[in-house]
C-alpha cells in the first residue's frame, strides 16, 4: 500500500509538472538588426586643400562622401553634413549635423558653415546623441547588430553634436528611422 501511495504522489507531481512546463509561454527575446560597416570614411571640411576638399556630406545607407555639387545633386540620399565651425570655434568645431539643423538656416554667412543650403529643397532631419560615456569602442567594435544602439540610442533629439573628437561615439537616426553610429 506504501508503495501504491508512493507511486501515485509521484505521478500527481509529475503531472502537475507537465501541466506548468506545457502553460507558461517561452521566453521573449528582443530582435536586434543588422548594422552597416564601413572600413573607411573620410570627412574633410571644405577648407581642406582641394583634393580632398568638402567631403562633407554622409550617405548613411551606401557610407559615400560627397562634395557640395554632388551632395546638392543628391540631396534627399545625405543624411549628415560635416563641418569645422566657422562661428564659434570653441562649440562648433569639429561637428556633425542634421541636413535640416538650424545652423544651416542662418543666413548670416559668417556663421553658417555650408550656407549653400538655405537653397536645398531637400534637408533630411537626423537626430544625434553622443553615447561615448556609456559605451567603449572594444565594444563598438565587436557589435554584430544594433543591441547597444537599442539599449542606449534613445530619445535621440539633438540635430548637431560639437567637439567631436577621436573615439567620439555618436548615435544617430535618419527620417526614414534607420539607427546606426559613427
Amino acid at each position: 500500500m506504501k508503495t501504491s501511495k508512493g507511486l501515485l504522489l509521484i505521478y500527481l507531481l509529475m503531472s502537475i509538472i507537465i501541466i506548468a512546463c506545457t502553460e507558461t509561454e517561452p521566453p521573449q527575446f528582443p530582435k536586434y538588426n543588422p548594422i552597416n560597416r564601413y572600413s573607411y570614411i573620410l570627412l574633410t571640411d571644405r577648407n581642406t586643400p582641394k583634393a580632398l576638399a568638402g567631403l562633407s556630406f554622409i550617405n548613411t545607407i551606401t557610407g559615400l562622401t560627397y562634395i557640395l555639387d554632388t551632395a546638392t545633386k543628391r540631396q534627399d540620399s545625405v543624411d549628415i553634413v560635416y563641418y569645422y565651425g566657422k562661428g564659434n570655434i570653441a562649440t562648433d568645431s569639429n561637428s556633425v549635423a542634421s541636413p535640416a539643423a538650424a545652423v544651416f538656416s542662418n543666413t548670416i554667412t559668417t556663421e553658417n558653415p555650408w550656407p549653400e543650403l538655405i537653397n536645398w529643397s531637400t534637408r533630411n532631419s537626423t537626430k544625434f546623441k553622443n553615447i561615448s560615456d556609456s559605451v567603449n569602442h572594444e565594444i563598438v567594435d565587436v557589435a554584430q547588430n544594433d543591441s547597444i544602439l537599442q539599449k542606449y540610442a534613445v530619445n535621440l533629439t539633438d540635430t548637431k553634436i560639437n567637439k567631436l573628437k577621436i573615439g567620439s561615439i555618436i548615435a544617430f537616426e535618419t527620417i526614414k528611422g534607420k539607427k546606426e553610429y559613427l
